[in-house]
């Protein structure tokens, strides 16, 4: 449960789904496949337009439950093809999240001190890892969320800046209550973005920049940040399952 928990409440932070054509592709396909892939494209640009129609709301709170509508549109629709097809769940996942975490932000703080001793090229392998092992990580355990209830809460005074706030939100799964907390700020083009998540109590980039920072002082890696961002997937993946 507590990996479902984390999955959904990273993964709430917005989505959106990819369409994966190619102008360069040749090959001839059934018309009955075309058919499906232009409706998928079609639902995709709905789903996207919707999300950014949320992130660009007056309000963090309707930008957090705007995006937590599309993302319990996919989980609906991905409990048809999530197991049998994961890498398709795993890449309309990554397109979804994009628009709302600011993963590079993110990467930086998890990073701490190393951040800025590493090359452009480790940070951006760093972000770009961290990001696929968060989705191959929780992405399908979404899937398991059913019958579940949603509930951004209102705040019960308005916020004291106008592009920065702490939004409340309660999932219910069974007869327990979990409660989020999303760090919302909005970026140059007034779009509201998650900063950092707190899971009943659990600072989620402080866990990761307590994992982050045992890995670079085992002796298994040697220091070495290279070896480190290569095995971070893992390190997410163990953190998980002890969790």
């Amino acid at each position: 449960m507590q990996k479902l928990m984390v999955g959904f409440m990273i993964l709430a932070a917005g989505l959106l789904v990819a369409s994966n054509s190619s102008a360069e592709q040749t090959q001839v396909v059934p018309a009955a496949v075309a058919e499906a892939a232009a409706v998928q494209s079609d639902v995709a640009d709905q789903r996207l337009a919707r999300l950014q129609a949320a992130l660009a709301s007056e309000t963090p709170e309707d930008a957090v439950q705007g995006a937590t509508d599309e993302v319990l549109n996919l989980i609906e629709a991905g409990r048809g093809y999530a197991d049998a097809d994961p890498e398709r769940f795993y890449q309309e996942v990554e397109a979804l999240i994009n628009p709302m975490i600011d993963f590079r932000r993110f990467a930086k703080n998890v990073m701490g001190p190393v951040y800025r001793k590493a090359t452009k090229d480790q940070r951006d392998r760093f972000a770009e890892t961290f990001k696929w092992s968060l989705v191959k990580t929780y992405a399908l355990a979404l899937t398991d969320f059913v019958d579940g209830k949603v509930e951004v809460v209102k705040p019960r005074r308005p916020h004291r800046e106008p592009d920065q706030a702490n939004v409340v939100q309660e999932v219910t799964v069974g007869n327990r209550t979990y409660i989020a907390a999303y760090r919302m700020k909005r970026n140059k083009a007034m779009n509201w973005r998650v900063q950092n998540i707190t899971i009943e109590g659990i600072n989620v980039g402080s866990t990761f920049k307590t994992q982050f920072r045992s890995a670079m002082r085992d002796p298994a890696y040697g220091g070495d940040l290279d070896q480190v961002i290569d095995a971070w997937g893992g390190v997410i993946e163990a953190g998980a399952e002890q969790s």
